[in-house]
């Protein structure tokens, strides 16, 4: 029966883009709102991209919102397109070194002395797919109708707790007064980089639509209206299409080129296993990111595919998730720093990546991604790492902090006190389902009576509080380590059993203080570094979650059709496709058979 139902979906997959790219039948959509045609051009396989859908939990199996395309509303729209076709004032690298900020809408900005109010030029000439000048009177709505409809859409809290006053000064000039400093503000919401950045929509089409219940989906009108190069022309639970549009207005005033491929066609969310065999049979260009054993068993069986650094490992980028054991810091026993410090000394972080991960992965001792602009501030708390050693291995080192504490070893081995135990169930994702193993080992190993378990309802877990002991990744810093450390501001902190935004529950004052400062202060400004490491003396003693690895994305890339994908030595971006960033890696990609 399993053999089946794999034959079975690979059928499906190769007659959908068989179907789509020409090499059956035109397709036939049904109802109008689904095609704005009765059939689909054809697109040679050689200019057609193929991908997967992202969300398990939206298309698993078909898409469940097909027929939807409003990029706020939570949970209702799986990332097939929006990502790419909402062109935003800026793209940042966080791969390079230098240009790593990219203007693209915006040609500029420029804040006050204060950073509490920036003025926007946009670029002349920038259009909207149905022709209507994209201006800064769309920039304006946008955040005027998230700040009116906040908390329900998503990224209205942020432009309610920001924006004071967003106005229009002319038809390529915006002007925005902050509710403080805050001389991240263009780059946090309106720069797009990994998950991040805020969708800009047209002003003409939303103006009067009530933005929550809005479905921004009906092809007959041209419907979504975006600014990228792409149109959707077809939407259905099976797949959605998307064509290349000539008129783009960045190959219209000559901003940059239209891109080489002519289709996308993204399929449903499939399980990793099948996921591995549509890929090594060439009916995937790419796919979400797959585990050590599987990215392993895709490259080997298919000389066309690679990834970020080629046929070697790790076989993947370093992501901005950095992941940690965290804990509910407000319960015992994990509100004592000293647990926290003893568990991270029977921590062996090498043996991680090598067993869990097969070498395919890298250790880390701080909660920020390892990127070049992170560096420069990492790399001037060596003093602080050697105080507080997080790095070390220490069997010894750990037991004696127990015994310090009044804990002894019981018969089973386990640190004991009082007749309790340190129990701990820890939470995990499936993603992590290759480390959380070797982690429980060795906390067990260490004294400490660990086991994990994956729930369906892991992140409530957590978010709840009830989660005493989990790992976690973070989206946190990818310019400066100001937006990592603000994750453990205590004004995140809900009791336990409340909804939090993020879940450390750790409170330090003076900490708060200093992140709070940090968020005032320009990144270009030598203060921030001294705040940088004022802060983070507090947090290594402190210690709220303990550093374990870098997360990788381990993306495979079927060089097949199409190639010049993004390289550990052509990093031009990230390959995730989705992410923010992905317009990038389309308009970089070429054909590989002409």
């Amino acid at each position: 029966m399993r053999a089946k139902l794999r034959l079975l979906g690979i059928l499906l997959t190769c007659a959908a883009w068989l179907t789509a790219c020409g090499g059956g039948s035109e397709q036939q959509a049904g109802t109008s709102k689904t095609t704005a045609v009765a059939g689909l051009k054809k697109v040679p396989r050689n200019r057609t991209l193929i991908l997967d859908c992202v969300d398990s939990g939206t298309c698993a199996g078909q898409m469940k919102d097909y027929d939807s395309f409003n990029p706020y509303i939570p949970g209702r729209t799986a990332r097939t397109g929006y990502q790419f076709l909402y062109e935003p004032l800026y793209f940042y690298n966080a791969y390079k070194e230098t240009d790593n900020i990219i203007p693209w809408i915006a040609e500029s900005h420029q804040f006050n002395d204060d950073y509490t109010e920036v003025a926007v030029k946009i670029r002349p000439g920038v259009e909207w797919s149905d022709g209507m000048p994209w201006t800064a009177h769309d920039f304006v709505f946008t955040i005027n109708m998230l700040k009116d409809n906040a908390p329900v859409l998503l990224f209205s809290t942020d432009m309610e707790t920001w924006v004071a006053e967003a106005v229009a000064v002319d038809s390529l000039t915006a002007r925005i007064k902050l509710t403080g400093p805050n001389p991240r503000f263009i780059f946090t919401y309106f720069t797009h980089n990994f998950d991040n950045g805020v969708p800009i929509v047209p002003k003409h089409i939303w103006e009067g639509k009530n933005p929550e219940e809005f479905a921004n989906f009906d092809m007959s009108k041209g419907w979504p209206v975006v600014s990228g190069p792409y149109k959707m022309v077809l939407s259905v639970p099976e797949q959605r299409i998307w064509d290349l549009r000539e008129g783009w207005w960045a190959a219209k005033i000559g901003f940059h080129a239209l891109p080489k491929v002519e289709r996308l066609i993204f399929l449903p969310f499939v399980e990793e296993a099948k996921r591995v065999q549509i890929m090594v049979s060439n009916n995937l260009d790419s796919c979400v990111d797959l585990r050590p054993p599987n990215i392993r068993t895709v490259v080997e069986s298919n000389p066309n595919i690679t990834t970020w650094t080629g046929r070697e490992l790790p076989l993947g980028y370093l992501d901005w998730w950095p992941i940690s054991l965290g804990f509910n810091n407000q319960e015992e026993p994990f509100k004592n720093s000293y647990i926290r410090w003893a568990m991270n000394h029977v921590i062996d972080r090498e043996q991680i990546v090598e067993v869990g991960w097969q070498g395919s992965g890298r250790s880390t001792v701080l909660p920020l991604p390892d990127f070049p602009s992170i560096r420069r501030y990492t790399d001037q708390i060596q003093d602080l790492l050697e105080k507080y050693p997080v790095h070390l291995y220490d069997l010894e080192r750990s037991a004696q902090i127990m015994r310090d504490h009044g804990w002894e070893k019981n018969g089973s081995g386990m640190w004991e006190k009082d007749g309790q135990t340190v129990r701990m169930a820890i939470n995990i994702f499936g993603g992590f389902q290759d480390i959380g193993p070797v982690i429980v080992e060795q906390l067990k190993r260490g004294g400490f009576d660990a086991s994990f378990r994956m729930l369906s309802d892991v992140y409530d877990q957590m978010s709840q509080g009830e989660a005493r002991a989990f790992l976690n990744g973070h989206g946190g810093s990818v310019r400066d380590p100001y937006f990592t450390l603000r994750l453990y501001h205590s004004r995140f902190v809900k009791p336990t059993g409340t909804p939090a935004e993020h879940f450390w529950r750790w409170s330090n004052p003076e900490f708060d203080a200093i992140v709070d400062q940090m968020g005032k202060t320009d990144p270009s400004d030598p203060e921030l570094q001294k705040l940088f490491h004022q802060a983070m003396e507090i947090w290594l003693h402190d210690l709220p979650s303990v550093p374990l690895v870098q997360w990788y994305h381990r993306i495979p890339h079927n060089e097949t059709y199409w190639k010049n994908w993004p390289t550990a030595q052509n990093p031009y971006i990230n390959s995730a496709y989705w992410h923010r960033t992905f317009l990038l890696v389309l308009l970089g990609l070429e054909p590989a058979q002409i």
